[in-house]
C-alpha cells in the first residue's frame, strides 16, 4: 500500500510539473508574442509617423516652392509689366515730343516764308513808290567835262549809277548787285539789283546820261530771275 501510494504522489508531482512547464511554456509563448506583437505595432506606428512626417515636410516644401514661384512670377510679371508700361510712356512721350518739335519747325518755317513775304511786299511797295518820284529825273552829279561811261567798281560814275539805282528801287548798301552793264548805247545803262536774301525775282532799272545833270532813271521792273 505504501508503495502504490508513493508511486501515486511520484506520479502526481511529475504530472503537477509537467503542467507547470507547460503553462510555463505558453506563458513565454504568450509573453514573447504579445511582445512581438507590441513592438510590431510601435514600429508600424513610428513608420506611418515618420511617413506622415516626411509627406508633411515635402507638402511644406513643395508649397514653399510654389509660393517661391508665384512671388517671383508675380514679382517679374509686374516688373515685366511695369517696364513695358515705362517704356511704352517713354516711346509715347518721345513721339509727342518729335511731333510737338516737327509741328514747331513747321510753324517756324511758315512764320519765316510769311515774314520774307511781307518783306518783299515792302521792299515792292517802297520801290514802287520811289520810282515814281524818281524816274525822269536826273539825280545830279560830281562829274565835269565830256562824260565815259564807267564800270569799274569804285569810281565815280559806277558809285553814281548805283545811288540812282538805290534811290528807284528804295534800297539800301545791303542790297544784291546781280548785274551792272550797258543799257544798248555809251550813255544808256541798265542794272538788276534785289532785297538781300532774295533770288527769286530783281529789280530791273534803266539809266540814262543827262550831261551836267547825272543819271536819270527812265524805267523799273520786277522780273523774275
Amino acid at each position: 500500500m505504501d508503495t502504490r501510494s508513493g508511486m501515486r504522489k511520484k506520479k502526481k508531482s511529475k504530472n503537477i510539473l509537467l503542467n507547470s512547464s507547460i503553462v510555463i511554456v505558453i506563458a513565454l509563448i504568450l509573453i514573447i508574442g504579445g511582445n512581438m506583437i507590441f513592438n510590431s505595432s510601435n514600429e508600424t506606428a513610428n513608420n506611418q509617423q515618420d511617413s506622415s512626417t516626411e509627406e508633411t515636410e515635402q507638402d511644406t516644401q513643395n508649397n514653399e516652392g510654389q509660393t517661391g514661384g508665384d512671388e517671383s512670377t508675380d514679382g517679374n510679371g509686374s516688373e515685366s509689366g511695369n517696364n513695358g508700361q515705362q517704356d511704352g510712356a517713354v516711346q509715347q512721350n518721345e513721339d509727342d515730343g518729335g511731333d510737338e518739335q516737327s509741328q514747331n519747325d513747321s510753324q517756324d518755317k511758315q512764320d519765316k516764308n510769311d515774314q520774307s513775304r511781307q518783306n518783299d511786299k515792302k521792299q515792292q511797295n517802297a520801290g514802287e513808290s520811289n520810282s515814281g518820284k524818281v524816274v525822269g529825273k536826273p539825280i545830279g552829279t560830281s562829274q565835269s567835262g565830256p562824260h565815259q561811261s564807267s564800270y569799274d567798281k569804285g569810281t565815280v560814275d559806277w558809285n553814281e549809277k548805283i545811288k540812282a539805282i538805290q534811290l528807284a528801287t528804295g534800297l539800301d548798301d545791303s542790297m544784291t548787285l546781280w548785274r551792272l552793264e550797258s543799257g544798248g548805247g555809251p550813255q544808256q545803262s541798265i542794272g538788276k539789283v534785289s532785297p538781300e536774301g532774295v533770288s527769286g525775282w530783281v529789280y530791273v532799272v534803266n539809266l540814262q546820261w543827262v550831261d551836267q545833270k547825272g543819271w536819270k532813271v527812265t524805267n523799273v521792273s520786277k522780273q523774275s530771275r
